[in-house]
């Protein structure tokens, strides 16, 4: 997850303040979760799956111990795999701290494993779900059982389009072994819609064939727009609705997280951006004295400025409203949960807006 590289379909529209679990927008019930019949005994809504992922930024620990009443489980993303099928670190050191403070704590851990050799590697995706296939499988079972992991969080991108029947078999036979050791199975995927389903960044990922794999399909639905393209929402509602409205339509909905940035992207100009953190907008506000403006087109925050070396900047984000908004989409389509990327971007204030959202 170093870099969500997403091709999105064109952004609509969306106000959806007040969204709830009886509101679902229109394709919110459809495919496998519209078939149930209405006779079918009623039982508890299980409980909504928060996944916070625990990656290589600054104050992430503290973010991890100050927040952790807020999620109820975390993907850890230290680790690549190699083309053989080999478990690797990722260069940084292995957070034993975070991992002890979790099993202190009873949160289920997943080991994230991404298909990274500098960049995100075709040649990587390509010998794991095909050559070596059976030796990753068996590599990724003693792993997470080595560490007492809950499971697996597959995360490969960049992959080949002819690589789409290996990926979903590989997937499908690592669902098979972890399930049969009592584990779980999540898999990251790029945020899309049927306008964009044959984008060849996104053909190698076959969401029914997925989604029958998995335990949950973890929806990337941020970096719609990237600092390498041009200023815009990072996770426009409409969009989102777009990614969830094709998902559901394929997945079971209890299988699928969305996913919420905990951060914003600020450009000098299209192609020349950095990321920027939620915890940071505020003091960025102050410091130039801003009023930002929220866009109600996209759900999103917005403001420009000048920086201290003169060059005119643009900034979009997020705020309270539109990550509350954006959380009230589990409920009204059903879903399995959310995600949030990443701690350490975070503050309080983020994790207040994920939970007034999930109440409505």
């Amino acid at each position: 997850m170093q870099s969500k590289m997403i091709f999105s379909a064109t952004v609509l529209a969306a106000l959806l303040a007040g969204c709830g679990g009886d509101n679902a927008p229109a394709g919110g019930k459809t495919g496998v979760e519209g078939t149930r019949s209405a006779a079918a005994p009623q039982r508890a809504a299980p409980a909504k799956m928060v996944l916070a992922y625990y990656s290589g930024y600054a104050n992430n620990y503290k973010a991890l111990t100050t927040h952790y009443a807020n999620f109820n489980a975390v993907a850890i993303d230290y680790w690549n795999i190699t083309a053989e099928g080999v478990v690797v670190g990722n260069g940084d050191p292995a957070p034993s701290n975070a991992i002890a403070f979790l099993k202190s704590k009873k949160i289920p851990i997943y080991g994230c494993i991404s298909n990274v050799d500098g960049d995100w590697s075709q040649a990587i995706a390509h010998g794991v779900t095909g050559t070596f296939r059976k030796t990753a499988i068996a590599n990724l079972l003693a792993f997470a059982k080595k560490n007492g992991f809950a499971g697996i969080n597959i995360d490969f991108e960049n992959v080949n389009k002819d690589d789409r029947a290996n990926l979903s078999a590989f997937m499908a036979e690592l669902g098979t072994v972890l399930h049969a050791n009592g584990l779980k199975l999540i898999i990251s995927v790029p945020a899309f819609s049927a306008v964009d389903e044959n984008h060849e960044y996104n053909q190698a990922f076959d969401l029914a064939a997925l989604g029958r794999a998995v335990d949950y399909l973890q929806i990337m639905t941020y970096d719609q727009a990237i600092p390498a393209w041009d200023p815009a929402p990072v996770a426009s509602s409409g969009w989102m609705e777009d990614a969830l409205d094709y998902a559901v339509a394929k997945v079971p909905a209890e299988r699928i997280l969305n996913g919420l940035p905990a951060y914003g992207y600020d450009w000098v100009a299209a192609g020349n951006g950095r990321q920027v953190f939620w915890n940071a907008i505020p003091g960025m506000l102050k410091q130039h004295g801003i009023t930002p403006r929220y866009d109600i087109g996209s759900n999103s925050l917005t403001f420009s400025y000048t920086a201290s070396d003169g060059l005119q900047r643009t900034v979009w984000t997020e705020n309270a409203q539109s990550i509350t908004l954006k959380a009230s989409l589990v409920n009204a389509y059903g879903l399995g949960g959310t995600s949030v990327y990443a701690l350490g971007m975070e503050d309080a204030s983020f994790w207040q807006a994920v939970q007034a959202g999930l109440k409505k």
